[in-house]
């Protein structure tokens, strides 16, 4: 599911972040293909950079100019089992399954069977105010509905495979007060994507799934995409992890798939959305005055399901996804005929970034490569002043100690892990995906965070 980064969110551990070096443009090739091979070796050094960092683990396409030039597959697909990750391997691609859900709906409108004007009360009679909250409201995420992810239950219940009905998944969200009045604000919430699940199956009469399946999938031949990642039985089927590295395999749960639905439940392959991308490049499912509207930004660069941006001076529409475990970005310029597919098995903040980056590439403009931090040095008396105790939720201690000149954390009484400094108030964790950011202001509390995945505790010094 999630956000800008354009994906999900949650977690705890340790972030092997990177700085960038500039690579400038090559001087231009004297032919098509020589410009075309150039554009492919660039991408897989652009991946390559990424996976050395721990950032990438999965399977890019690349289409450029009518053809697909790009299709490769890097990392592991099982690492415990040494299987790699193929081109045919699927992959839980999360929020980017907004995109569908408002595809739908956008056909339904072509239908004549809802409008985008539409209350959310003509659908779901009892919602709160939902007779002020449009369609189009939760298909921009201008709703202000409340997002459940907030709710430690509901984070609890992402984790089992319990059953969850209608009512309760409603009743993480819909009690609760709205964030701002409707259509004023753009707040990125998975709530207003389940809501318009529930309109899109009291429309049609069908589930969820088979109104994607029925709309969507089955004219484009999707035949590798899904819903249900827990029950699939597939030898390409990715094995997710939080973090991995050649010395450490960190496996993650895969989501509730009833819980995170019309909002992040879909799986697929890159061949598979390079058929969607075809699919909405050449009108298939909605026509073109419709996609341009769904293409259109309402409020902070979002249309129907897409972010829009500017990049280069082109229009680019894109969305991402990112779960624990799963990282997906695909990236569109239908005019360019420009498409760039990145799956991955593993929790990423950075897949966006390195699409962004690929891009650039193939416009002939710089780009930045990634590399591993490297370790400075700090004065004593500055690290003397971060160490102490600070306090987290539910009793927890973080432990910050101070020995011979260096910084080590501590979470309760686990094992000591040697801190390295970034630069004065950030540090790294050799061989994870964790930062630390300490906060100190005059006359307050000292406060440390810790990201790790998509999670972030804020602790405050004893």
């Amino acid at each position: 599911m999630l956000n800008k980064s354009h994906v999900l969110i949650l977690g705890i551990s340790f972030i092997f972040c990177a700085f960038c070096s500039p690579f400038k443009a090559q001087n231009k090739p004297t032919t098509e293909r020589e410009s075309v091979e150039r554009k492919k070796k660039e991408t897989d050094s652009i991946i390559r950079a990424y996976a050395d960092i721990n950032k990438f683990n999965g399977t890019a396409l690349i289409h450029y100019n009518n053809a697909t030039i790009f299709e490769k597959s890097y990392g592991w697909q099982d690492a415990e089992n040494k299987v790699p990750n193929r081109n045919e391997s699927i992959y839980q691609i999360a929020s980017l399954t907004k995109s569908f859900t408002a595809l739908v709906i956008v056909k339904l409108s072509e239908e004549g069977k809802l409008s985008v004007k539409d209350p959310v009360s003509k659908f779901i009679a009892d919602y709160p105010r939902g007779n002020e909250i449009t369609i189009e409201n939760l298909l921009t995420h201008t709703s202000g509905i409340y997002e459940p992810l907030r709710n430690k239950e509901y984070f609890r219940l992402l984790h089992t495979e319990e059953s969850i009905t209608e009512s309760r998944e409603l009743s993480f969200f819909k009690d609760e007060p709205l964030d701002f009045e409707p259509g004023t604000q753009f707040s990125y919430t998975n709530s207003g994507y389940i809501l318009l699940g529930i309109i899109i199956e009291k429309v049609t009469g069908l589930f969820y799934e088979d109104a994607v399946r029925k709309i969507i999938l089955d004219p484009l031949k999707m035949s590798h995409t899904g819903f249900d990642y827990l029950t699939l039985k597939s030898p390409y089927k990715t094995v997710p992890y939080s973090y991995l590295s050649k010395t450490k395999h960190e496996k993650t749960e895969i989501w509730n798939p009833e819980l995170t639905g019309p909002a992040g439940q879909i799986y697929t392959t890159t061949e598979d959305l390079y058929k969607y991308y075809q699919g909405l490049k050449n009108y298939k499912i909605v026509s073109k005055e419709s996609f341009r509207k769904m293409t259109t930004p309402f409020l902070s660069g979002y249309g129907y399901g897409w972010f829009i941006d500017d990049l280069y001076g082109k229009k680019v529409i894109n969305h991402g996804g990112n779960i624990e475990g799963a990282t997906s970005y695909l990236a569109m310029l239908p005019e360019d005929d420009i498409c760039i597919i990145l799956l991955n098995n593993i929790t990423s903040k950075k897949l966006e970034k390195a699409g962004n980056t690929i891009l650039a590439a193939l416009l002939d403009q710089s780009f930045d490569l990634p590399k591993p931090k490297k370790e400075v040095t700090l004065d004593a008396s500055l690290l003397k002043r971060y160490a102490g105790d600070y306090a987290l939720p539910e009793n927890k201690i973080i432990h910050i100690l101070y020995e011979n000149g260096q910084l080590f954390i501590q979470n309760n009484n686990d094992p000591k892990v040697r801190m390295l400094a970034e630069k004065e108030d950030v540090f790294f964790l050799a061989d994870d995906d964790a930062e630390i950011t300490f906060t100190l202001k005059k006359g307050e509390k000292n406060i440390v965070t810790i990201k790790k995945g998509l999670s972030s505790q804020t602790a405050e010094k004893l």
